[in-house]
């Protein structure tokens, strides 16, 4: 099992104090954490956006332990 970055634990918590009780986010609200737009997120393939469902205006989401995770 891959040892977890530095900082993950930390990235996850402030998250999880941020927005408690929830899995998942916004995209709008990820853009106010990592202070970034829309469009530069979207471009960055590393960034765990998520479009759940097979709607074409389905809103994306982004879960708290990937952001947690690409933030350290």
């Amino acid at each position: 099992m891959p040892k977890e970055k530095e900082g993950f634990r930390d990235q996850l918590e402030r998250l999880d104090a941020r927005f408690p009780g929830r899995e998942t986010i916004y995209i709008q609200e990820a853009c106010e954490v990592v202070g970034l737009s829309r469009d530069t997120l979207l471009m960055d393939k590393t960034f765990p956006a998520k479009k759940p469902g097979s709607k074409k205006n389905a809103r994306i989401v982004v879960p708290l332990v990937a952001l947690a995770r690409w933030l350290s």
